[in-house]
Order: C-alpha cells, then sequence, then structure tokens
C-alpha cells in the first residue's frame, strides 16, 4: 500500500481526482486553506519587517548612505 499526496491542486481538479480514487477504492482527503506553521525565526523576521515598514511610513526610519556613516553614528567608530 502507498500514499499519494498531490498538493495545490486547483478546485476545478478535485472531482476528477476524487473520482479517481472513488474507481480505486482509495481514500481521498481534500484540506483546505491550511497555513503552514512558522518557526521563531521567520516570525522573527516577520515582526522586524513590519517594524521598519511602520518606521519608514512614519518617515522615523533612519537610513545610511554608508556603513562608515552608520558606524559613527552608533558611536563605534
Amino acid at each position: 500500500m502507498s500514499t499519494l499526496v498531490i498538493e495545490n491542486v486547483k478546485d476545478e481538479f478535485l472531482p476528477a481526482f476524487k473520482a479517481l480514487s472513488k474507481a480505486m477504492n482509495a481514500k481521498c482527503r481534500v484540506e483546505k486553506g491550511k497555513k503552514p506553521k512558522l518557526t521563531k525565526f521567520e516570525k522573527g523576521i516577520l515582526k522586524a519587517k513590519a517594524e521598519v515598514e511602520s518606521a519608514r511610513k512614519n518617515g522615523t526610519l533612519r537610513t545610511f548612505s554608508s556603513a562608515k556613516e552608520a558606524f559613527k553614528d552608533a558611536g563605534l567608530i
């Protein structure tokens, strides 16, 4: 016995796959709208992106023309 998984199927093809599974006496399971779970790292990246986007929209995002300028501003040089 084998398992076949088909992902990202358009709704128009579902009846054909269901009919095929019925003809073969196989089980057919349809899952819709299931979002993949994000890792902590991915959530952190999305949060940082949102913060940068918010600062850009508010006009408070600080940008620099060079790394040297950024280091000087941070007091590292």
